[in-house]
């Protein structure tokens, strides 16, 4: 019986890592019809690899993987102005409840000459981002845009803070996830407001990086006590 449960466990990852690269190569072959649905399928099986792995699961990671779900299948629409705000909504939510769980399970030992430098870091980063990028940002959009970059930068630094606290593996792989995710919404933002278009390759590589994002976060938050 315990074999059979840790097959069952296993079959997890093994299915999210299939349905990953199926995904992918939809994407580099611009298959929508094969994209779309395996798009919106892949946060729901990050959250059942995470309740299979979890030390202690907590709904608010669920509920922020099943935010990003809402969030992938609104931005099946991304060009839609509506679309990407209910889209880039949901993630900000999801993200809100990434929060929750991190400072309410995470220790933060750190100097606040260390985090005001650190916040400085980030906040010059995201003024300099934000600066060159306005512009090709809908006028409607911006204020929605400015602030889901501010929490993608509260995202990264709430992660690093418990990192250089106490060193742990599973804290690298959260704060991995948080720079991946960083990565992939700036490749995303290119493509949207620059090139306003989709095209395949870079849309494999918006999704390579979110892929890697949510999972490196949920085995993160898996490895917390």
């Amino acid at each position: 019986m315990v074999n059979e449960m840790i097959v069952l466990k296993w079959l997890f990852p093994v299915f999210l890592a299939a349905l990953a690269v199926v995904h992918l190569i939809s994407c580099w072959r611009g298959d929508d019809d094969l994209r779309k649905p395996t798009k919106v399928a892949l946060m729901p099986v990050v959250a059942l690899t995470y309740l299979a792995f979890a030390n202690t699961p907590s709904l608010w990671v669920v509920a922020g993987l099943l935010f990003g779900c809402l969030g992938d299948l609104f931005l099946l629409w991304p060009l839609k102005k509506k679309f990407f705000a209910l889209g880039t909504s949901s993630f900000f939510l999801g993200h809100v409840c990434y929060l929750i769980f991190i400072y309410t399970h995470y220790v933060i030992r750190v100097s606040w000459i260390w985090i005001v430098v650190v916040c400085v870091i980030y906040a010059a980063g995201a003024a300099f981002v934000y600066a060159n990028s306005r512009r090709s940002i809908p006028r409607a959009l911006r204020p929605l845009a400015l602030a889901y970059m501010v929490m993608l930068c509260t995202l990264s630094i709430s992660v690093f803070l418990p990192l250089v606290t106490a060193f742990t593996w599973g804290k690298l792989a959260a704060f991995l996830g948080a720079s991946f995710f960083l990565a992939s919404d700036g490749v995303l933002c290119d493509m949207l407001f620059v090139k306003k278009a989709e095209p395949t390759q870079q849309n494999f590589v918006v999704m390579c990086t979110y892929i890697l994002a949510q999972t490196l976060l949920a085995i993160g938050f898996a490895a917390c006590p």
